[in-house]
């Protein structure tokens, strides 16, 4: 069988593969970051100042560590590795299981967004697994049909930057399109110009080409084979230019001319890294913590590389 003919461009990989292996390697002495040690005490008298109840014991930036150490080990794993902080004098005590899963669960799994204002915006979504002991909990909540974690993710494609994540149990929450078009809106409230949108298939909805339309956004969405221009009055005229486009063009051209390709390096491109990485299922019995746990493998990742940059 002859190989399949590769359309547009030859590739070129134009990359310093001297300078990605760095950053991988660096990645790594994330794992190892003790500088939580040298702030420590600093770091709990900010945390404590006019704080009521009982005073934090452990700054933020350990239990962060722990967490990302979590994707891979249980907390009281976790308890046994402060343990040996503490034999070795690195830390005053160590933490137990309950305070681990506490603050573990507690953390703020936003991530941090780009400092200048001009952004991409790529959204898609997959699956994660609810178990990786059979099929109880996907089963449970699913009223007798196997279930899983919806995860829709927008990242700017080409800088490879997640900027923030819906997870919900299949078959509830918000639609793709939705979610979209929800994270567009926090992203333009917050200052952001945001010059494109790349989505597939699922993202052509009328609504969602009324928003780009109205922030003057470019659209890279791929139109349905069966679309058809809005009657007089009705649909969404954005939408109905992007048809016109892409039925003169055929899809190739369209593709080359939109960059459509370039939402693989915003979206499949972080959901292979995040379960290559960290795995697709979760350990956790409740929900709650099921969805957590899942925005933490995200939130886990862009920590690491936003590390690696820096």
């Amino acid at each position: 069988m002859s190989k399949r003919e590769r359309w547009g461009k030859k590739f070129e990989d134009k990359r310093d593969w001297k300078v990605e292996n760095e950053k991988y390697v660096v990645r790594g002495e994330f794992l190892l970051d003790f500088d939580f040690v040298k702030s420590w005490d600093k770091e709990l008298e900010e945390m404590n100042e006019e704080k009521r109840g009982a005073p934090f014991q452990f700054p933020e930036s350990f239990i962060e560590l722990l967490a990302v150490w979590g994707q891979w080990v249980s907390n009281r794993y976790l308890q046994g590795i402060t343990r040996r902080f503490q034999f070795y004098g690195l830390i005053p005590k160590e933490a137990d299981y309950s305070t681990i899963s506490i603050r573990i669960n507690k953390i703020d799994t936003s991530f941090e967004l780009p400092k200048e204002g001009n952004i991409s915006v790529s959204t898609d979504g997959s699956g994660m697994k609810m178990s990786n002991r059979g099929d109880y909990k996907e089963t449970k909540y699913g009223n007798g049909k196997k279930k899983f974690l919806k995860v829709t993710i927008s990242a700017d494609p080409y800088k490879k930057k997640l900027l923030n994540i819906d997870v919900c149990v299949d078959g509830e929450g918000a639609s793709e399109p939705e979610v979209a078009m929800s994270h567009l809106e926090e992203l333009i409230a917050l200052g952001f110009d945001v010059d494109k949108f790349f989505g597939d298939g699922s993202f052509d909805v009328h609504n969602l080409f009324d928003l780009l339309d109205q922030y003057a956004i470019a659209a890279a969405i791929k139109i349905r084979k069966n679309a058809v221009i809005g009657p007089d009055g009705k649909g969404s005229w954005k939408r109905d230019q992007e048809l016109l486009k892409y039925r003169k063009n055929g899809y190739k051209k369209w593709a080359r001319e939109t960059e459509y390709g370039r939402r693989w390096t915003g979206t499949e491109g972080i959901f292979s890294a995040v379960k290559g990485i960290f795995g697709e299922e979760t350990r956790s019995k409740n929900i709650d913590n099921m969805l957590h746990e899942v925005k933490r493998k995200f939130w886990a990742y862009d920590k690491i590389c936003k590390y690696a940059e820096t």
